[in-house]
Protein backbone atom coordinates (compact mmCIF):
# COMPACT_ATOMS: atom_id res chain seq x y z
CA UNK A 1 0.00 0.00 0.00
CA UNK A 2 1.04 3.43 -0.34
CA UNK A 3 0.80 4.51 2.50
CA UNK A 4 1.76 1.64 4.75
CA UNK A 5 3.57 2.48 7.68
CA UNK A 6 2.42 6.18 7.87
CA UNK A 7 -0.54 7.78 10.25
CA UNK A 8 -3.23 9.36 9.30
CA UNK A 9 -1.39 12.55 9.63
CA UNK A 10 0.68 11.32 7.00
CA UNK A 11 4.00 11.01 9.25
CA UNK A 12 6.20 7.96 8.86
CA UNK A 13 5.75 5.70 12.38
CA UNK A 14 7.64 2.19 10.85
CA UNK A 15 9.58 1.57 7.90
CA UNK A 16 8.01 -0.21 5.40
CA UNK A 17 10.43 -0.58 2.65
CA UNK A 18 10.34 -3.23 -0.38
CA UNK A 19 13.10 -6.07 0.43
CA UNK A 20 14.79 -5.87 -3.05
CA UNK A 21 17.90 -4.43 -1.72
CA UNK A 22 18.51 -6.80 1.21
CA UNK A 23 18.00 -9.77 -1.75
CA UNK A 24 20.48 -7.79 -3.92
CA UNK A 25 22.90 -8.04 -0.95
CA UNK A 26 22.67 -11.65 0.21
CA UNK A 27 23.49 -12.41 -3.44
CA UNK A 28 26.34 -9.54 -3.32
CA UNK A 29 27.65 -11.58 -0.94
CA UNK A 30 27.31 -14.96 -2.12
CA UNK A 31 28.73 -14.39 -5.03
CA UNK A 32 31.96 -16.89 -4.39
CA UNK A 33 30.22 -19.17 -2.80
CA UNK A 34 27.68 -19.37 -5.95
CA UNK A 35 31.05 -19.66 -8.37
CA UNK A 36 32.59 -22.26 -6.33
CA UNK A 37 29.21 -23.97 -6.35
CA UNK A 38 28.45 -24.01 -10.52
CA UNK A 39 25.66 -21.61 -9.76
CA UNK A 40 24.22 -18.58 -11.63
CA UNK A 41 21.61 -16.78 -9.41
CA UNK A 42 18.81 -14.81 -11.61
CA UNK A 43 16.57 -12.27 -9.53
CA UNK A 44 13.24 -11.76 -11.16
CA UNK A 45 10.24 -9.42 -9.76
CA UNK A 46 6.53 -10.09 -10.23
CA UNK A 47 4.48 -7.21 -9.11
CA UNK A 48 0.81 -9.67 -9.11
CA UNK A 49 -2.59 -7.98 -9.59
CA UNK A 50 -5.03 -9.85 -7.24
CA UNK A 51 -7.45 -8.48 -9.63
CA UNK A 52 -6.50 -11.35 -12.58
CA UNK A 53 -5.64 -14.74 -12.75
CA UNK A 54 -3.03 -15.97 -10.21
CA UNK A 55 -2.52 -18.62 -11.64
CA UNK A 56 -1.22 -17.55 -15.36
CA UNK A 57 0.84 -14.91 -13.32
CA UNK A 58 2.80 -17.67 -11.34
CA UNK A 59 3.29 -20.05 -14.49
CA UNK A 60 6.17 -18.75 -15.38
CA UNK A 61 8.04 -19.23 -12.52
CA UNK A 62 11.26 -21.44 -12.64
CA UNK A 63 10.61 -24.85 -11.07
CA UNK A 64 13.87 -24.47 -8.93
CA UNK A 65 13.42 -20.57 -7.30
CA UNK A 66 12.71 -19.19 -4.71
CA UNK A 67 9.42 -17.59 -4.04
CA UNK A 68 10.05 -14.68 -1.83
CA UNK A 69 5.96 -13.22 -1.30
CA UNK A 70 6.00 -9.85 0.10
CA UNK A 71 2.05 -9.01 0.01
CA UNK A 72 -0.37 -8.33 2.09
CA UNK A 73 -2.00 -11.09 4.13
CA UNK A 74 -4.87 -11.99 2.27
CA UNK A 75 -3.05 -12.19 -0.65
CA UNK A 76 0.01 -13.56 0.71
CA UNK A 77 -2.07 -16.74 1.84
CA UNK A 78 -3.65 -17.29 -1.52
CA UNK A 79 -0.66 -17.09 -3.08
CA UNK A 80 1.08 -19.97 -0.51
CA UNK A 81 -1.63 -22.40 -0.99
CA UNK A 82 -1.12 -21.96 -4.85
CA UNK A 83 2.65 -21.93 -5.18
CA UNK A 84 2.77 -25.44 -2.31
CA UNK A 85 0.28 -26.40 -5.58
CA UNK A 86 2.72 -25.94 -7.84
CA UNK A 87 5.68 -27.12 -5.39
CA UNK A 88 7.54 -23.93 -5.68
CA UNK A 89 9.51 -23.43 -2.50
CA UNK A 90 7.75 -20.20 -0.55
CA UNK A 91 9.07 -17.94 1.84
CA UNK A 92 7.15 -15.48 4.74
CA UNK A 93 9.09 -12.26 5.19
CA UNK A 94 6.27 -10.12 6.32
CA UNK A 95 3.84 -11.47 8.17
CA UNK A 96 4.11 -12.50 11.75
CA UNK A 97 0.75 -13.90 12.71
CA UNK A 98 1.24 -17.12 14.48
CA UNK A 99 -2.08 -18.43 12.58
CA UNK A 100 0.43 -18.66 9.30
CA UNK A 101 2.44 -20.98 10.89
CA UNK A 102 -0.05 -22.96 12.49
CA UNK A 103 -3.03 -23.12 10.66
CA UNK A 104 -1.58 -22.69 6.62
CA UNK A 105 1.47 -25.02 7.42
CA UNK A 106 2.61 -25.94 3.89
CA UNK A 107 5.17 -28.30 3.65
CA UNK A 108 7.11 -25.84 0.65
CA UNK A 109 6.39 -22.84 3.00
CA UNK A 110 9.59 -21.32 5.12
CA UNK A 111 9.29 -18.18 7.42
CA UNK A 112 12.10 -16.15 8.13
CA UNK A 113 10.24 -13.80 10.09
CA UNK A 114 10.04 -13.98 13.38
CA UNK A 115 6.13 -15.58 14.75
CA UNK A 116 4.59 -12.73 17.41
CA UNK A 117 5.24 -15.26 20.07
CA UNK A 118 8.75 -15.30 19.37
CA UNK A 119 8.98 -10.88 19.40
CA UNK A 120 6.37 -11.47 22.72
CA UNK A 121 8.73 -14.35 24.67
CA UNK A 122 11.76 -12.27 23.64
CA UNK A 123 10.57 -9.46 25.41
CA UNK A 124 8.74 -11.03 28.43
CA UNK A 125 12.11 -12.88 28.69
CA UNK A 126 13.58 -9.50 29.42
CA UNK A 127 11.43 -8.55 31.99
CA UNK A 128 11.87 -11.34 33.99
CA UNK A 129 15.32 -11.53 34.34
CA UNK A 130 15.31 -7.37 34.77
CA UNK A 131 12.66 -8.79 37.62
CA UNK A 132 9.76 -6.84 36.01
CA UNK A 133 7.20 -8.99 36.16
CA UNK A 134 4.04 -6.64 36.59
CA UNK A 135 2.91 -5.56 33.56
CA UNK A 136 0.19 -3.11 32.45
CA UNK A 137 -1.42 -3.51 29.08
CA UNK A 138 -2.26 -0.89 26.41
CA UNK A 139 -3.91 -2.15 22.83
CA UNK A 140 -5.81 -1.18 20.21
CA UNK A 141 -8.95 -1.32 19.18
CA UNK A 142 -8.60 -3.28 15.87
CA UNK A 143 -8.99 -7.35 15.91
CA UNK A 144 -4.94 -7.84 14.91
CA UNK A 145 -3.88 -5.49 18.59
CA UNK A 146 -6.62 -7.81 20.45
CA UNK A 147 -4.84 -11.38 19.05
CA UNK A 148 -1.41 -9.82 19.59
CA UNK A 149 -2.18 -8.43 23.12
CA UNK A 150 -3.57 -12.14 23.92
CA UNK A 151 -0.49 -13.20 22.38
CA UNK A 152 1.55 -11.07 24.71
CA UNK A 153 -0.70 -12.07 27.57
CA UNK A 154 0.30 -15.81 26.67
CA UNK A 155 4.02 -15.27 26.88
CA UNK A 156 4.25 -13.37 29.86
CA UNK A 157 2.29 -16.31 32.21
CA UNK A 158 4.35 -18.41 30.25
CA UNK A 159 7.62 -17.24 31.90
CA UNK A 160 5.60 -15.91 35.10
CA UNK A 161 4.92 -12.59 34.37
CA UNK A 162 1.50 -11.26 35.56
CA UNK A 163 -0.90 -8.76 33.97
CA UNK A 164 -1.96 -5.94 36.07
CA UNK A 165 -4.79 -5.02 33.81
CA UNK A 166 -5.46 -4.89 30.23
CA UNK A 167 -7.07 -1.63 28.74
CA UNK A 168 -7.83 -0.28 25.61
CA UNK A 169 -7.74 3.07 23.70
CA UNK A 170 -9.50 4.20 20.82
CA UNK A 171 -9.24 5.91 17.28
CA UNK A 172 -11.62 8.12 17.82
CA UNK A 173 -11.61 11.69 17.85
CA UNK A 174 -14.97 12.45 19.20
CA UNK A 175 -15.13 14.53 22.50
CA UNK A 176 -16.40 12.30 24.83
CA UNK A 177 -13.35 9.83 23.96
CA UNK A 178 -10.67 12.21 24.50
CA UNK A 179 -10.22 11.72 28.56
CA UNK A 180 -10.71 8.42 28.31
CA UNK A 181 -7.75 8.45 25.80
CA UNK A 182 -5.54 10.32 27.72
CA UNK A 183 -2.52 8.43 28.81
CA UNK A 184 -2.37 9.67 32.40
CA UNK A 185 -6.08 8.14 32.51
CA UNK A 186 -5.22 4.99 30.81
CA UNK A 187 -2.42 3.91 33.13
CA UNK A 188 -3.72 5.22 36.46
CA UNK A 189 -5.43 3.13 39.02
CA UNK A 190 -3.07 0.11 39.11
CA UNK A 191 -0.06 -1.15 39.84
CA UNK A 192 3.04 -1.95 37.37
CA UNK A 193 6.37 -2.42 36.73
CA UNK A 194 6.04 -1.51 32.92
CA UNK A 195 3.72 -0.33 30.52
CA UNK A 196 3.46 -2.49 27.26
CA UNK A 197 1.84 -0.84 24.41
CA UNK A 198 0.15 -2.93 21.70
CA UNK A 199 -0.29 -0.69 18.58
CA UNK A 200 0.92 -2.56 15.22
CA UNK A 201 0.16 1.12 13.41
CA UNK A 202 2.15 3.01 16.12
CA UNK A 203 -0.04 5.82 15.36
CA UNK A 204 -1.69 6.30 19.23
CA UNK A 205 0.72 4.19 21.51
CA UNK A 206 3.73 6.69 20.65
CA UNK A 207 2.42 9.48 22.69
CA UNK A 208 2.41 7.19 25.74
CA UNK A 209 6.12 7.35 26.86
CA UNK A 210 6.91 10.16 29.57
CA UNK A 211 2.90 10.59 29.89
CA UNK A 212 2.21 7.20 32.22
CA UNK A 213 0.81 8.48 35.58
CA UNK A 214 3.60 6.47 37.08
CA UNK A 215 7.00 6.52 36.19
CA UNK A 216 7.80 3.28 34.24
CA UNK A 217 9.36 2.08 31.16
CA UNK A 218 7.48 1.52 28.09
CA UNK A 219 7.94 -1.73 25.91
CA UNK A 220 6.07 -3.29 23.09
CA UNK A 221 5.19 -0.88 19.43
CA UNK A 222 7.31 1.74 21.26
CA UNK A 223 9.41 2.42 23.46
CA UNK A 224 12.10 -0.74 24.22
CA UNK A 225 10.78 -3.19 20.87
CA UNK A 226 11.90 -6.94 20.06
CA UNK A 227 13.33 -6.63 16.60
CA UNK A 228 15.50 -9.05 14.61
CA UNK A 229 17.61 -6.60 13.18
CA UNK A 230 19.00 -3.13 14.40
CA UNK A 231 21.36 -0.36 13.22
CA UNK A 232 22.62 -0.45 16.59
CA UNK A 233 23.93 -3.73 17.00
CA UNK A 234 27.74 -3.03 18.21
CA UNK A 235 28.88 -7.11 18.27
CA UNK A 236 29.15 -9.96 16.56
CA UNK A 237 30.13 -8.28 12.88
CA UNK A 238 26.87 -6.53 12.66
CA UNK A 239 28.68 -2.73 11.99
CA UNK A 240 29.91 -4.81 9.04
CA UNK A 241 27.02 -6.43 7.67
CA UNK A 242 24.91 -2.83 8.27
CA UNK A 243 27.90 -1.29 6.29
CA UNK A 244 27.69 -3.29 3.27
CA UNK A 245 23.78 -3.13 3.17
CA UNK A 246 24.77 0.64 3.07
CA UNK A 247 27.63 0.83 0.62
CA UNK A 248 27.49 -1.94 -1.69
CA UNK A 249 25.72 -0.06 -3.89
CA UNK A 250 27.86 2.15 -5.59
CA UNK A 251 25.21 3.92 -7.26
CA UNK A 252 22.86 4.13 -4.43
CA UNK A 253 24.36 4.44 -1.03
CA UNK A 254 22.91 4.65 1.71
CA UNK A 255 23.49 7.01 4.86
CA UNK A 256 25.19 5.57 8.17
CA UNK A 257 21.46 5.81 10.07
CA UNK A 258 20.19 3.22 7.12
CA UNK A 259 19.78 -0.07 8.25
CA UNK A 260 17.50 -3.29 7.35
CA UNK A 261 13.85 -3.70 8.66
CA UNK A 262 13.42 -7.03 9.80
CA UNK A 263 11.26 -7.91 6.71
CA UNK A 264 14.33 -6.85 5.08
CA UNK A 265 16.90 -9.32 7.24
CA UNK A 266 14.56 -11.79 6.74
CA UNK A 267 14.90 -11.72 2.93
CA UNK A 268 18.59 -11.77 2.90
CA UNK A 269 18.30 -14.37 5.91
CA UNK A 270 16.56 -16.75 3.41
CA UNK A 271 18.55 -16.48 0.44
CA UNK A 272 21.65 -16.17 2.59
CA UNK A 273 20.73 -19.56 4.35
CA UNK A 274 20.41 -21.30 1.31
CA UNK A 275 23.85 -20.24 -0.25
CA UNK A 276 25.75 -21.08 3.01
CA UNK A 277 24.28 -24.38 3.00
CA UNK A 278 23.62 -25.33 -0.82
CA UNK A 279 27.04 -27.26 -0.97
CA UNK A 280 25.42 -29.90 1.97
CA UNK A 281 23.01 -31.17 -1.18
CA UNK A 282 25.72 -30.49 -3.85
CA UNK A 283 28.54 -32.13 -2.47
CA UNK A 284 26.78 -35.16 -2.63
CA UNK A 285 26.51 -35.11 -6.48
CA UNK A 286 22.55 -34.02 -5.53
CA UNK A 287 20.14 -32.16 -8.07
CA UNK A 288 20.10 -28.47 -7.05
CA UNK A 289 17.11 -28.22 -4.99
CA UNK A 290 16.11 -26.02 -2.49
CA UNK A 291 13.53 -27.59 -0.63
CA UNK A 292 16.21 -29.89 0.01
CA UNK A 293 18.79 -27.73 1.36
CA UNK A 294 15.80 -25.86 3.56
CA UNK A 295 15.42 -29.41 5.04
CA UNK A 296 18.76 -30.69 6.00
CA UNK A 297 19.20 -30.76 9.53
CA UNK A 298 22.65 -29.22 8.96
CA UNK A 299 21.66 -26.13 6.98
CA UNK A 300 22.42 -23.27 8.92
CA UNK A 301 23.28 -19.34 8.45
CA UNK A 302 25.62 -16.61 10.23
CA UNK A 303 22.48 -14.03 11.41
CA UNK A 304 25.48 -12.03 13.01
CA UNK A 305 23.88 -12.37 15.90
CA UNK A 306 25.77 -14.35 17.95
CA UNK A 307 24.56 -17.61 17.09
CA UNK A 308 23.33 -18.98 13.72
CA UNK A 309 20.00 -19.47 12.66
CA UNK A 310 18.36 -23.03 11.51
CA UNK A 311 15.02 -24.14 9.90
CA UNK A 312 12.83 -25.89 12.57
CA UNK A 313 11.63 -28.70 11.56
CA UNK A 314 7.71 -28.62 12.44
CA UNK A 315 6.86 -25.56 11.56
CA UNK A 316 9.49 -24.19 9.10
CA UNK A 317 10.05 -20.93 11.09
CA UNK A 318 13.66 -19.54 10.76
CA UNK A 319 15.26 -19.88 14.75
CA UNK A 320 17.17 -16.75 15.80
CA UNK A 321 18.06 -14.53 19.19
CA UNK A 322 16.05 -11.87 19.29
CA UNK A 323 16.88 -8.24 19.12
CA UNK A 324 15.76 -5.53 22.37
CA UNK A 325 16.60 -2.35 21.51
CA UNK A 326 15.40 1.44 21.85
CA UNK A 327 15.43 3.42 18.82
CA UNK A 328 18.96 4.01 19.02
CA UNK A 329 20.58 1.17 21.11
CA UNK A 330 20.60 -2.68 21.98
CA UNK A 331 19.77 -3.29 25.15
CA UNK A 332 20.23 -7.14 25.12
CA UNK A 333 19.52 -9.89 23.47
CA UNK A 334 17.40 -13.26 23.76
CA UNK A 335 17.21 -15.61 25.11
CA UNK A 336 18.46 -14.19 28.04
CA UNK A 337 20.50 -16.19 30.30
CA UNK A 338 18.95 -18.95 32.51
CA UNK A 339 16.35 -19.39 29.95
CA UNK A 340 17.63 -22.94 29.05
CA UNK A 341 16.06 -25.63 26.70
CA UNK A 342 17.28 -29.28 26.20
CA UNK A 343 18.17 -28.71 22.93
CA UNK A 344 18.67 -25.80 21.36
CA UNK A 345 18.49 -22.51 24.16
CA UNK A 346 17.05 -20.28 21.02
CA UNK A 347 13.77 -22.52 21.35
CA UNK A 348 12.79 -21.08 23.87
CA UNK A 349 11.50 -18.19 21.90
CA UNK A 350 8.17 -19.38 19.94
CA UNK A 351 6.68 -22.31 19.85
CA UNK A 352 8.11 -25.31 20.57
CA UNK A 353 7.80 -28.76 19.06
CA UNK A 354 5.90 -30.51 21.41
CA UNK A 355 2.99 -27.43 21.82
CA UNK A 356 2.97 -27.06 17.46
CA UNK A 357 -0.06 -27.43 15.63
CA UNK A 358 2.05 -27.71 12.85
CA UNK A 359 4.25 -30.93 12.33
CA UNK A 360 5.99 -30.97 8.89
CA UNK A 361 8.87 -33.34 10.16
Amino acid sequence: KKNRGKTFAGIWTKSERPVQRAVELAIFESQITLESLNLIPRLVTIDINPGKSLVNQLNPINPNSLVIVDTEKELFTRLAKLLAEMNLVTVNIRHTDPSLRDDLCLPTLYHTIPSDRMYFDALTQYLVHRGWRKVLIIHGPTQTDGIRANLLENSLTKFGATVSDSRQFTLSHHPDDRDKNKPEFLTGGSSYDVVAVIDSARDFGRYIQYSTRRARPVIGDVGLMPRSWHRALERYGAPQLNERYQTFKSDNQLSALEAMSDSEFAAWSAIKLITNSAYLVLAGNEAFDIRAILDHPEAKVDLYKGTRGSIRSWNHQLRQPMLLASSDAVIGVAPMPKFLHPKHYVDTLGVDQPESVCHLN
